[in-house]
């Protein structure tokens, strides 16, 4: 599979870009400019295209089965998440890629039914901006359809750690376990983003992963 990925460099992308390419598909590194790249990027070929860059994102992507973003916003400019969807779309639109897979937010994830965790009275004040700016790209998602879209949140806690190889996914409502938790770590998480790459299971949906 011919797999596009914007922000391959990232803390979340690098692992995408290292699974996808152990399973054999055919992975372009979309990054802003030339420079150090992680070893995790081994193997991919390397393109550059600002989100911004309409006309190099089109050409970066085009002829591939999937775009896939695992991009993040700098503190302080969490609107651009809601720009980069818009570029996201517009991109696999012209160049004619039919399915987009990205990096969500858990905030959007429901709590309860149509209560999402970014609305519940202890959400942490300082992840409630980038969990809105999640909430508004999500709705560009929602709003889009013609592109198989998924909406990948991760648990409510994401981080280092041991690739288990062992999580659950669903559809819509957060994962927790058995105390409450709801965490995965990067390797585990990239590991299901792969997998919905391949299988597909979840088009014009958001879904999530936890242990």
């Amino acid at each position: 599979m011919k797999i596009a990925l914007v922000a391959a460099t990232g803390k979340i992308g690098r692992h995408i870009a290292a699974h996808a390419i152990a399973r054999g598909h055919d992975v372009t590194a979309i990054v802003r400019r030339d420079g150090d790249l992680p070893a995790e990027l081994d193997g991919a070929r390397i393109v550059i295209a600002p989100l911004d860059d309409h006309d190099a994102l089109v050409a970066a992507v085009r002829g591939h089965d999937v775009l896939a973003s695992a991009y993040g916003p700098q503190p302080g400019a969490e609107s651009s998440l809601v720009d980069v969807s818009d570029a996201l779309i517009a991109a696999a639109r012209e160049a004619g890629v039919p399915r987009v897979v990205v990096v969500g937010g858990a905030g959007s994830l429901e709590v309860a039914p149509g209560v999402q965790l970014v609305d519940v009275p202890d959400f942490p004040a300082a992840y409630k901006p980038v969990a809105l700016a999640h909430r508004e790209a999500l709705k560009r998602y929602q709003a889009t359809d013609d592109l198989a879209w998924t909406f990948f949140s991760p648990a409510a806690e994401i981080g280092p750690g041991e690739a288990r190889g062992r999580f659950r996914t669903q559809a819509g409502s957060l994962l927790s376990d058995a105390n409450g938790k709801s965490t995965i770590s990067y390797a585990d998480y990239a590991d299901a983003f792969v997998a919905e790459i391949e299988q597909a299971r979840h088009p014009r949906q958001i879904i999530t992963a936890a242990y």
